[in-house]
């Protein structure tokens, strides 16, 4: 999974003299590595594919599908950004902190990009 890189800012200290500041250090609600579950495999399927594009908030939403971690959201949406998956039926799970979980049954067609508008609900 890409890590998205972000900007450290100096923050000057009496005693130490010039230093960086990573402000998302220590930020609650950010998942770390450790946190995911395992990534799907690599398909060897023979199926031919199809795209999900998924314009869903939040956008942190974690996207399973099938039961294996596939990503984030964000990473899904948008006009050139879509989940590639084998034809046919498969379950797509969101879960995001603060929020409901989703889970919604899709069907992909082959060579066509299949697109879910939605939120997942605060609780």
């Amino acid at each position: 999974m890409p890590v998205r890189p972000h900007r450290l800012f100096p923050v000057r200290s009496f005693w130490f003299g010039l230093w960086l500041y990573d402000p998302y250090w220590s930020a609650p609600g950010i998942p770390d590595q450790a946190s995911f579950a395992a990534a799907a495999p690599p398909s060897s399927d023979p199926r031919p594919t199809g795209g999900l594009q998924l314009d869903v908030e939040p956008r942190r939403a974690q996207v399973y599908v099938d039961g294996w971690f596939v990503g984030l959201v964000d990473e899904f949406s948008g006009y050139y950004h879509h989940l590639d998956l084998p034809a046919g039926p498969h379950r797509i799970d969101l879960v995001a902190s603060d929020h409901d979980p989703l889970s919604i049954d899709v069907v992909v067609s082959p060579g066509r990009t299949v697109t879910y508008r939605g939120f997942l609900n605060r609780y």
